[in-house]
């Protein structure tokens, strides 16, 4: 039986660089592979939206409301990918 943990840290400069975006005026948006739950945390770790905000996962967990209705009252949207596949083109906005 074994443990293995991996730790792959954000670069110290990453917070700063999202920031100047942010001031800007670009809307910063993370792409990974990870997890929600880890992704929710990298891009509150790099600032991508404030420690307060809520996610549309964590309003649905806490109200028990679908992701969907949760969305709106959302603060920040974490998607996993399977729900990527899933959209129509009606709902990715083509023609």
């Amino acid at each position: 039986m074994g443990l293995i943990s991996l730790v792959d840290p954000p670069r110290d400069s990453v917070p700063d660089a999202i920031e100047k975006c942010k001031t800007a005026g670009i809307k910063v948006i993370m792409v990974t592979g990870d997890q929600p739950i880890t992704a929710t945390a990298i891009a509150r770790k790099v600032k991508i939206f404030d420690d307060g905000a809520k996610t549309a996962n964590e309003i649905a967990e806490e109200q028990g409301i679908p992701f969907e209705d949760a969305v709106a009252k959302s603060d920040a949207i974490v998607i996993h990918g399977d729900i990527l596949t899933k959209l129509t083109q009606a709902e990715e906005g083509l023609p």
